[in-house]
């Protein structure tokens, strides 16, 4: 679930399509059988489309799965996020997620690692910085990652194992944690709720995206 929510991101609002389907013919669980980065970038374009290349895969791994390189769009994207240079950038994590033992065990031990009863702004920043960490993701594109997915992904998982401390945690890097930049939603609240309090944390940013969602019944991602 996690690596699909991570590919599905990585679409932004014109191929979040076509990142869920390549999510759903090249697994996570076929991705842990290849480690190594080149392989996992080549496998990845060769099922997306973009790739006619075999050398050095498997002759097990399932070539005529496939998707058209015709569906993927490129109307308003700029050249670095194309999705032929999303794909070569994640295979970097995807590769470093594997020498870890898979991306639940990679994102859990850095928030487990980092944990502290003690916060305030200035530690929520750097630790957020040290558990995002994602090679070949911008920074920005990781934040929106982490906040909008990966926490709210672990938030459910230690309330399942009755880990309240690092729920708490959690939480408390929403509330500490400077807002993500602005998108047409939050400036279009913003400027209707003009003269409201500044907006100061992620948990308030979210919060005008909520405000956005109850008003016009819509997913709020428009990045």
């Amino acid at each position: 679930a996690l690596y699909r929510e991570i590919m599905l991101a990585l679409g932004y609002k014109n191929n979040k399509v076509q990142f869920l389907e390549l999510s759903t013919i090249m697994p996570y669980s076929e991705i842990k059988t290849l480690k190594n980065q080149d392989l996992i970038a080549k496998a990845l374009l060769y099922r997306a489309g973009f790739s006619k290349d075999k050398d050095g895969l498997s002759k097990d791994f399932n070539f005529s799965l496939k998707m058209d390189k015709s569906v993927w769009n490129y109307k308003d994207v700029r050249p670095i996020n194309f999705p032929e240079n999303r794909i070569k950038n994640i295979s970097v994590f995807l590769a470093e997620s594997c020498k870890a033992g898979g991306l639940e065990n990679i994102f859990r031990k850095r928030i487990e690692e980092n944990y502290t009863s003690q916060l305030n702004k200035h530690k929520a920043i750097k630790i957020v910085q040290k558990i995002v960490s994602i090679d070949g993701i911008g920074k920005q594109r990781a934040l929106e990652i982490l906040f909008n997915i990966i926490l709210p992904f672990y938030i459910v998982l230690f309330e399942r194992e009755g880990q309240k401390q690092y729920i708490d945690f959690i939480e408390r890097l929403y509330e500490l944690h400077p807002p993500l930049s602005d998108n047409t939603i939050t400036r279009a609240m913003k400027a209707k709720l003009k003269g409201a309090p500044t907006i100061g944390s992620v948990k308030q940013y979210m919060g005008l995206i909520e405000l956005y969602n109850q008003e016009h019944g819509a997913s709020g991602d428009d990045t």
